[in-house]
């Protein structure tokens, strides 16, 4: 479960709302009576060697194709350039008409610019309109055409390089265009810069011709036939890894040595789509691949036909400090991602924005299942569920999320569009597409794609032409299909499907309802799904065979089934591999505590164990169920050593812990000992050569929730590794090690490798983990945070880590912080800066004590913080909701906790002794 209970969706919903309301009545999409064919684009670039510049000059030659009869006007797009000249020609290149600059009209909401013609254009016939104009480098804003800098390493010069981000209808801030995604066309690009750069763009360079005052023109060649957003161009002093006609990263030539890695991850998942696909990337109509970085981007990367261009943090890895396996996990996953976008995306385009999905679902589920055959080390078929898919399920489950699919027409503007690039169009697309490979196997699954990509090869699609092919190949098992994939792509959310076990657990007995994080919230919550139904019990417990054995139709109030020989328990849902959740009746959750307790946790599936926690937070959030019942079954936890069901238990228990009080989490802090002891002795705190991925990423986390929640053994152990061992931990643990160590007796330790150590990186590590310090809380906030010069973003965020890495230390800090507020103001350098710190460290509350002392704080020092004011009384309601929340939903469970560890505390004496020791031996081997 996601702890952020997404409030930026309901701002984003409610400003979409408004701007559909007022943008109802303005037409956004072109008139296709004319259709763009070929641009041939030349840009001209005004900037030296020291200046990017602030403008650009360019030209730009469609051609155009008349569809139907009496096209009087020609509609296209544009934003923010300056037409100079404007002609239409015929195709055999006489001029048409000259269109004067004032008989042009320009509507700025729809950003549309109407081209008057004197006389009709003849249809079935090819026309060339031609503009000259000059548009805006942006230095401020990360679209269109933009220039971003950095600092030369060894000389400090400061250096540029100009680029470009089209996606999604940003093209017609370069140039004069139909920016529609099914308006597709081929490109043919030239370049004029400085000398001393080189330009690099979708295709290859063909030539490069001298002009005068220093400039030279690069020639492209054509591109496919593709939609504008995909045209890309970076000119740059950078330097290739790899052959720039061919396959190549571009990057700062002082990088060049952190390019390896992603180039030979490169050289593995290119060739593995054109198997998977049985289409090679060259047959896709492009000979040419690369890549691009850039300290600053929009997004981590970009699929631009040809030029991926990424952010530097994704594909540059710095031996030492970026190489752990957590970023190389990282590069790998977003290096297969815009891989897949070559295919899904480039070569068969959505037809509208309202159908996101189909390219960044299917690049979302092959960054994971892709890459777990290519890089089975990672897991990635299992990380997956908890990432993804148990992540995007608690967003599905808010009143204010969104289908998949969206009508077109109500999908127009950019605040529209943007809104379709959210976690539904990535991950639960991804885990919608999951369930039908699932449901239909992996090679019907594979053959249906082949057959969509070939059938659609430089077309644009919507979802019925993917379910055509999809139907094509589903086994015959099951004939409403067509219902079966709009139920999770048209509607909204999920069911869960209750289950009760009756006549001497012979007979299964199904029901479906929608699944609510907030029942009351308004939601519709009479939604009903069709939903494929697999598991396995105590007899079999076979976890691998994911083919339904039965759909439960959405029409049906109850479906069931029968067993022979009565069973001691069941698991549906294997290996969560559809979407939905699975609520047991309490006989049955006990029983499969119960196996979970056993050998091997009975064969049931690390997926499965995983869903059952993250499943039941879930429904004690939502108030189907308590809290107590979800802490009693995730005792079994203290059997449980892998990473996949612990991520899923943190998961859920950070939306707990967050809503205890300090002196609640007294009680926590005993049950989170005695739940991690078995994989606490396992894994430790020191990292070991043999580790695999997922225990370099376990032993992260334990160490990090346990020293947070002041567990002896765990800061003992940290403490004495970090006296003894001088040696810098791996990056993937380097922060969470250091913050453990800094939290006691470290602290000036840590914060000495942080002023002496001079990678950007690791600087910033080094100084979050200095500020999880509890015994120098004070001195690191007056000295460090108000006193010394470092940057606002590393003063807020040391301000976060003091009391967000120790929880019982809230009120210490708040003190801290009010008790001179306008120290703080001057130390951030504003007053809205400071709201927004008080802010974030409000929604950690917990009393109605600590509710009262801001509400005061806020009144009394309502001036000082003028318009900022209102951020603190949204804070104040949000305090509000929790403390409400926590006294409806924690009682029982406040008194769980309180019961069990007083009880508990003898008889667990003698086996935390054990493990403790246990634990200490390992550490030191």
């Amino acid at each position: 479960m996601n702890s952020c209970r997404f409030g930026v969706w309901l701002l984003a919903n409610l400003l979409l709302a408004t701007l559909v309301a007022n943008c109802a009545s303005l037409d956004y999409r072109l008139n296709p009576n004319v259709l763009p064919s070929y641009y041939n684009l030349t840009i001209g670039i005004q900037g030296e060697a020291d200046n990017p510049g602030t403008t650009f000059d360019g030209e730009v030659n469609i051609t155009l194709l008349t569809t139907q009869s009496n096209v009087n006007s020609i509609r296209l797009h544009k934003d923010s350039i300056e037409i100079e000249s404007c002609v239409l020609y015929n195709a055999a290149g006489n001029v048409v008409e000259q269109i004067a600059n004032t008989q042009l009209t320009f509507e700025q909401e729809t950003q549309q610019l109407t081209v008057p013609l004197t006389q009709s254009l003849t249809v079935n016939q090819n026309y060339t309109l031609y503009f000259k104009y000059t548009g805006t480098v942006r230095a401020d804003t990360t679209v269109g055409l933009f220039s971003v800098s950095y600092a030369e390493e060894q000389t400090g010069i400061t250096k540029w390089v100009l680029l470009t981000e089209m996606q999604a209808i940003n093209a017609r801030l370069v140039f004069p265009c139909f920016d529609e995604p099914a308006l597709k066309a081929k490109f043919e690009l030239h370049i004029r810069r400085p000398s001393g750069f080189n330009s690099i763009s979708n295709t290859q360079l063909i030539s490069t011709t001298n002009e005068a005052n220093n400039r030279y023109v690069d020639h492209f060649d054509v591109t496919p036939i593709m939609s504008t957003y995909l045209l890309a161009f970076v000119i740059s002093e950078y330097r290739a890894r790899g052959d720039p006609n061919e396959l190549a990263i571009y990057t700062r030539p002082e990088f060049y040595n952190y390019t390896e890695f992603s180039y030979n991850v490169t050289q593995r998942v290119l060739p593995f789509y054109s198997l998977v696909f049985e289409q090679s990337y060259e047959e896709l109509g492009n000979k040419l691949f690369q890549y691009a970085t850039t300290p600053q981007f929009p997004h981590n990367s970009m699929e631009n036909w040809g030029l991926v261009i990424f952010k530097d943090k994704v594909v540059l890895e710095e031996e030492g400090y970026t190489d752990g396996w957590n970023q190389k996990e990282f590069t790998i996953r977003n290096i297969i991602h815009e891989n897949a976008h070559m295919w899904f995306g480039n070569s068969v385009t959505l037809k509208w924005w309202s159908y996101v999905w189909m390219q960044e679902g299917f690049a979302r589920f092959y960054e994971f299942f892709l890459g777990n055959e290519l890089y089975p080390e990672y897991q990635l078929d299992q990380q997956f569920v908890v990432q993804k898919l148990q992540h995007v399920m608690s967003t599905d489950a808010l009143n204010l999320t969104m289908p998949m699919t969206s009508p077109e027409d109500s999908i127009q503007t950019l605040a529209d569009i943007n809104y379709m690039f959210g976690r539904i169009s990535f991950a639960k697309a991804a885990s919608i597409i999951r369930m039908w490979r699932n449901c239909m196997g992996e090679d019907n699954f594979n053959k249906a794609m082949i057959s969509y990509l070939r059938a659609n090869h430089l077309g644009n699609t919507e979802p019925s032409d993917l379910f055509d092919h999809l139907i094509q190949y589903w086994p015959p098992v099951y004939t409403n299909l067509r219902t079966f994939f709009t139920d999770f792509t048209e509607q909204v959310g999920y069911p869960t499907i209750m289950v009760n076990i009756s006549m001497e657990n012979r007979v299964v007995r199904l029901q479906q309802s929608r699944f609510l994080s907030n029942p009351g919230d308004g939601s519709d919550a009479t939604l009903r799904y069709t939903v494929p139904i697999t598991y396995t019990t105590n007899l079999e417990a076979n976890f691998q065979n994911l083919t339904p054995s039965m759909y439960f139709d959405k029409i049906l109030d109850i479906a069931q089934f029968n067993f022979n020989d009565p069973i001691d328990w069941i698991i549906l849902n294997i290996k969560q591999s559809n979407y939905y959740r699975v609520l047991y009746d309490t006989p049955i959750l006990n029983q499969i505590q119960l196996a979970l307790t056993e050998d091997k946790h009975s064969g049931i599936a690390v997926e499965n164990r995983a869903a059952l926690i993250d499943d039941l937070f879930n429904f004690a959030y939502a108030g189907m169920i308590d809290y107590e019942q979800v802490f009693e079954f995730i005792e079994y936890l203290s059997t449980e050593i892998e990473y996949i069901p612990w991520f899923a238990a943190y998961d859920g228990l950070q939306d707990v812990t967050k809503r205890l009080t300090p002196q609640q989490l007294i009680n926590f802090e005993k049950y989170l000992s005695d739940i991690t002891l078995a994989v606490y002795a396992k894994l430790g705190v020191n990292w070991k050569w043999q580790d695999t991925v997922l225990e370099v990423y376990n032993r992260n986390m334990q160490v990090s929730w346990l020293c947070k929640y002041q567990n002896a053994a765990c800061n003992e152990d940290v403490q004495r590794s970090f006296d003894e061992n001088l040696e810098k931990p791996s990056p993937d643990y380097r922060e969470t090690f250091y913050c453990a160590a800094a939290r006691t007796s470290g602290y000036d330790r840590v914060l000495a490798l942080y002023k002496n150590e001079t990678n950007s990186n690791d600087r910033q590590l080094l100084w979050r983990a200095a500020s999880c310090t509890r015994n120098s809380a004070r001195s690191h906030y007056e000295i460090e945070i108000l006193g010394n010069s470092t940057s606002v973003a590393l003063k807020t965020a040391g301000i976060a880590q003091l009391y967000q890495q120790n929880p019982d230390l809230i009120n210490t800090v708040y003190s801290m912080i009010t008790e001179d507020i306008q120290s703080l103001a001057n130390a951030l350098g504003s007053w809205s800066r400071t709201a927004d710190v008080l802010s974030e460290m409000a929604d950690y509350f917990t009393t109605r004590e600590q509710q009262q002392q801001f509400s005061d704080f806020i009144e009394k020092n309502s001036a000082s913080f003028g318009d900022s004011v209102t951020t603190l009384k949204t804070a104040l309601t949000t305090v509000e909701t929790n403390v409400q929340w926590a006294e409806r939903r924690l009682g029982r469970l406040v008194n769980f906790l309180a019961k069990r560890n007083g009880a508990a505390a003898v008889g667990l004496t003698l086996a935390t002794m054990l493990l403790m020791m246990m634990s200490s031996l390992l550490n030191l081997l």
